[in-house]
């Protein structure tokens, strides 16, 4: 039986196509995933991105606490808040921090956020996303 799991992101994004190696290197940071306006969507499909993006995601983990994603996140960026307003302003990004939840049999995780991270997501003026996927309950035979 699979159990809830939950990841999260920070995402740096701009309508320009700005310079990621320039994000990379400031951040001193790899990100996990990157793509640039116009790059496909998915491959062999004609739908293609309208932005470009700079994103570091966590692993997916099995767990009940959003603390569990939330911290490495924290852990890694926290120190960067300065450099993150200094790229915001160059080169005109947006940044996204970002909760998914993938929910096994109604295992409802705890939506806790905690003073620490909720300062950080202001200092960088961040918008906020919470992604729920409910999948469908398996029924038991008694």
């Amino acid at each position: 039986m699979e159990k809830t799991s939950l990841y999260a992101y920070i995402k740096l994004t701009g309508n320009d196509d700005f310079p990621i190696a320039t994000v990379t290197e400031q951040l001193n940071v790899q990100p996990t995933e990157t793509w640039k306006v116009g790059d496909a969507i998915r491959p062999n499909h004609p739908h293609k991105w309208a932005y470009t993006c700079w994103k570091y995601e966590t692993k997916q983990i099995e767990t009940l606490d959003s603390e569990d994603v939330l911290r490495p996140l924290l852990n890694t960026f926290q120190s960067k808040v300065e450099i993150i307003n200094n790229l915001k302003t160059e080169l005109h990004l947006d940044v996204q921090l970002e909760l998914v939840i993938i929910m096994e049999e109604g295992r409802t995780p705890g939506l806790v956020i905690y003073p620490e991270f909720s300062t950080f997501a202001a200092a960088i003026n961040a918008f906020l996303d919470i992604d729920m996927y409910i999948n469908p309950f398996t029924e038991q035979n008694e």
